[in-house]
């Protein structure tokens, strides 16, 4: 085996007491992979208008992101019910191949039926990568685990904050070119194929310090529900706090800006808190970082405050689903099966969440918004210190 990156003790994890077994090629590469999945993905929805000149405006061209998310969907269902089935060893080479095959299939789309199929194949490789690459990152490093699913993402979310950028730039000369891109980039991460090799599990599965791992059911529920609340909380900041900037008396423009600092919070916390708490376990940073949360949220509910608090809870809640991600990971009989089972609670979460919180609070004031989003956290602190109290 490769070098690996060094470690620090007393964080939960996957690959136990002894040295990480991630290649620090694999890493590197998975980097270079998550920064082109950033950008695409998030280029998508900026894309649009570039699509409408380039196929006419008779296409409902938002289906192209409705059909790479449902390609996403499709892998993390998939591999959920692949479980043990599953090479794990080829399937980060093999999504890649996908991702850039789907890629390149959009830069040389003749119509826009095929520029369709070939967004919901790319979205193939990038929701399978999204899954595998996380629970490789969760297994692959000992104690530093934590920390480096936290990295993965934040340089997710660098990619994202430059997909837009990115479609710009090239959007009118020709906005394949920016799948094209994609494409070419993806190509050199191929050593990204070696983090395939922690993904491997015994057959009798085990948990920390050679106990039996959990089984997807109700051994997984209090994860489940934690990360189905959280990532719901996350994607209603994201929705409705501009709303609220905007009933405190911000104009449109410059509460749609104010905005970004939400998600600017989410990537400095990914790299700067979880170094902080490597030393910790989940078990007792989770409930932590929720609760910081609440209490920025809480102030968010202060006239005037909102712009501040809303990067504060960023901050705190950047860590949260990382942190998930690596501790069920660590206790999993099947971890890709469990990071797929709870991907998909994510998502429910990211539908049913927002939506909640628009019936509570979308038609009051100010304040409301923010508190409805505070009740939310607090459920979610709940939720976690239940997960700490069943799993220790």
């Amino acid at each position: 085996m490769a070098e690996a990156v060094p470690v620090a003790a007393g964080a939960e994890a996957a690959a136990g007491p002894t040295a990480p077994v991630m290649a620090r090629s694999a890493a590197v590469s998975a980097f270079g992979v998550f920064l082109v999945l950033g950008v695409l993905t998030a280029s998508l929805g900026a894309s649009l208008p570039f699509l409408r000149e380039r196929f006419g405006a008779e296409h409902e061209v938002g289906r192209v992101v409705s059909a790479y998310n449902l390609g996403a969907l499709a892998a993390t269902v998939c591999i959920g019910l692949l479980g043990r089935r599953l090479n794990v060893r080829a399937a980060p080479p093999v999504l890649l191949a996908v991702f850039a095959a789907g890629a390149a299939g959009m830069a040389a789309s003749p119509g826009w039926a095929a520029y369709l199929g070939c967004a919901a194949v790319t979205g193939i490789g990038y929701g399978g990568l999204a899954l595998t690459l996380n629970t490789a990152f969760a297994r692959g490093f000992a104690g530093n685990s934590v920390v480096m699913v936290n990295r993965l993402n934040a340089v997710f979310g660098i990619g994202a904050m430059l997909g837009p950028l990115a479609a710009g730039a090239v959007g009118h000369a020709d906005i394949r070119l920016l799948a094209l891109a994609a494409a070419v980039c993806a190509l050199p991460c191929f050593l990204v194929g070696r983090a395939g090799a922690v993904l491997d599990v015994p057959e009798a599965g085990s948990g920390p310090q050679g106990g039996p791992g959990v089984r997807v059911g109700l051994g997984l529920l209090p994860f489940l529900l934690v990360g189905l609340v959280y990532a719901g909380m996350e994607t209603s900041i994201g929705t409705w706090q501009s709303t609220q900037l905007v009933r405190d008396g911000w104009s449109t423009e410059a509460a749609t800006a104010a905005a970004s600092g939400f998600w600017a919070g989410m990537a400095l916390g990914r790299l700067v808190v979880p170094q902080l708490t490597r030393r910790l376990p989940g078990r007792t940073t989770l409930p932590a970082y929720l609760a910081a949360a609440l209490a920025a949220l809480l102030l968010a509910a202060v006239p005037h405050l909102a712009v501040v608090a809303y990067p504060l809870a960023g901050l705190a809640m950047a860590p949260v689903l990382p942190t998930l991600i690596a501790w069920v990971s660590g206790v999993a009989e099947v971890p890709q099966q469990a990071t797929s089972v709870l991907t998909l609670c994510c998502m429910l979460g990211n539908a049913v969440v927002p939506a909640v919180v628009g019936a509570l609070g979308g038609s009051g004031g100010a304040v409301v918004i923010p508190l409805v989003l505070a009740a939310a956290c607090l459920l979610c602190l709940g939720l976690a210190v239940w997960l700490r109290a069943v799993r220790r």
